[in-house]
């Protein structure tokens, strides 16, 4: 039987002895492989249009669970958080500033249809309280798309006006329609069709430009500020795709660093170096990313989907994306998403109801924005590993070693009645002093967020999204003779602060 865990006065000496050991070796300087300068903001997010107004609450009405937690990153980071405001319901919006309700839709058959593909292409119309959410989340920087697949520029017009009165200094840029590569019906909803079997990249080109030439010069704004070619996760060329997807296990997909990199790489290595050689001023955005697993008939599975194991894949993708030369990656919110990092309100998914609630992607968010910090000058690198299961990344403030983050993709559950794994990892090439070491862990992979705690705190709807600590989990060891000890279990992961 195995022993129980400790509460961890030294938190990273476990009481079952360690299964094997790894050694990586870290350069005190930044190495060949790191990124360029990243961002603080790099860690952005997005939010689902026709879902917006349940982040947000109203001004009569706010949603202090959830803008608490679009507040956790700033504080974090102390950097402007990058908001992409859209998705396939955004571009079947139409504006009518008259309208009292914030959002209504004229097809509600639709909107409540199963199939999520087809409730995303439900027809919705916005009123001009829906813009009051742009003034409620603080320190939000905002990409707003413009409805391209309802094809009426004029009402477009009005909106962007409307809207960028209401975002007033927070504005960055407009984006022009989402997914045009499925306006003419060959992804998942095919009996909706935006456009003819035969629009092909160029017809989208033709559009972009008539489209920001005519709302720049109407809405006035200063320059170009656009976003373009958002593309869907289903994309073929030649319109290529954006963003990961995964499907069948945990282990075999998320939780699993070289399936990791082979996706990311197939769908972003390449156009990221392209555009770096092409267009070097314009920069490459992940625009809306998630993971998604299904339980094998095309049902989503939210027990995995919004699991510890997510959390940890949130980790290992979001680092390796800087490495590849991502300028910055925006992770996805809806209200009925399983993967979306909180849940806003009660809600229907799955046909279960579900409180407002945080869920397990959160927690792999803020551990990367915990990596990031207040840092200038901040270059990530992955470090290799001896250990198939253990990634390692570290972080490097205007060219010094300053965080290593290690994750241990190794999938456990409290089903496999086997003690826990665990991997004692040995830090070369440091110098002495004193490390501070924080975890994210729960009790197996497939933890939900209840049971997750980073740092040994969580975010919950029941504490209006501040963070609570609820156990002792964080430690500091010593670098002694240049090299450190420390030990991850299987399914979570360590962050080291110099």
């Amino acid at each position: 039987m195995k022993a129980p865990r400790p509460e961890l006065a030294i938190p990273f000496l476990l009481s079952t002895p360690p299964s094997q050991g790894t050694t990586i070796e870290i350069p005190r300087s930044v190495p060949r492989n790191a990124s360029e300068i990243l961002d603080r903001s790099y860690l952005g997010l997005g939010i689902e249009g026709r879902d917006f107004a349940n982040y947000t609450g109203s001004a009569a009405a706010p949603n202090r669970y959830s803008l608490n937690m679009f507040a956790t990153f700033y504080n974090i980071t102390g950097a402007e958080t990058y908001i992409r405001l859209g998705g396939t319901t955004t571009d079947n919006f139409l504006y009518d500033p008259n309208q009292v309700e914030a959002i209504t839709t004229t097809q509600p058959e639709l909107a409540n249809d199963e199939r999520s593909e087809r409730r995303l292409h439900a027809p919705f119309t916005i009123g001009k309280a829906w813009l009051d959410g742009l003034t409620l989340i603080p320190n939000a920087k905002w990409d707003f798309q413009l409805a391209l697949a309802r094809n009426n520029l004029s009402n477009m017009v009005l909106f962007a006006r409307d809207s960028l009165a209401a975002m007033e200094n927070s504005f960055h840029s407009f984006e022009i329609g989402n997914e045009p590569d499925l306006y003419n019906a060959t992804g998942p909803a095919e009996d909706v069709n935006d456009r003819p079997d035969s629009y092909r990249p160029q017809g989208y080109v033709e559009e972009y430009n008539q489209w920001t030439e005519k709302i720049a010069r109407d809405v006035g704004l200063g320059g170009p500020q656009f976003q373009a070619l958002a593309l869907s996760n289903f994309a073929a060329d030649p319109w290529s795709d954006y963003q990961s997807r995964s499907g069948r296990s945990l282990q075999g997909t998320l939780m699993n660093h070289r399936e990791t990199v082979s996706q990311s790489n197939r769908r972003f290595k390449d156009r990221i170096q392209y555009m770096k050689r092409a267009h070097p001023d314009v920069p490459f955005i992940i625009g809306e990313a998630a993971a998604k697993l299904g339980n094998g008939s095309g049902i989503p599975d939210f027990d995995l989907a919004s699991s510890l194991g997510t959390a940890l894949w949130t980790i290992d993708w979001i680092l390796y994306t800087m490495t590849l030369g991502a300028r910055r990656v925006n992770m996805q919110l809806g209200t009925t998403f399983d993967f979306s990092p909180w849940q806003p309100i009660e809600t229907t998914l799955n046909n279960q109801r579900r409180p407002a609630q945080t869920l397990g992607s959160f927690y792999g968010n803020v551990f990367v924005a915990e990596l990031i910090g207040k840092q200038r000058d901040l270059q990530v690198a992955e470090f290799g590993s001896g250990d198939q299961d253990v990634v390692g990344y570290g972080a490097y403030s205007s060219g010094s070693l300053t965080k290593v983050a290690l994750v241990d993709l190794q999938l456990w559950r409290r089903s496999f009645m086997t003690p826990r794994p665990n991997v004692t990892v040995t830090l070369t090439g440091l110098e002495d002093g004193r490390v501070t070491v924080e975890r994210l862990t729960g009790p197996d992979g497939g933890a939900q967020a209840e049971e997750i705690t980073w740092g040994g705190r969580q975010w919950t709807a029941q504490s209006e999204g501040l963070p609570v600590a609820v156990r002792s989990d964080t430690g500091i060891v010593e670098v002694k003779g240049g090299s450190v000890e420390v030990v991850i279990q299987a399914s979570e992961a360590l962050l080291l602060s110099f």
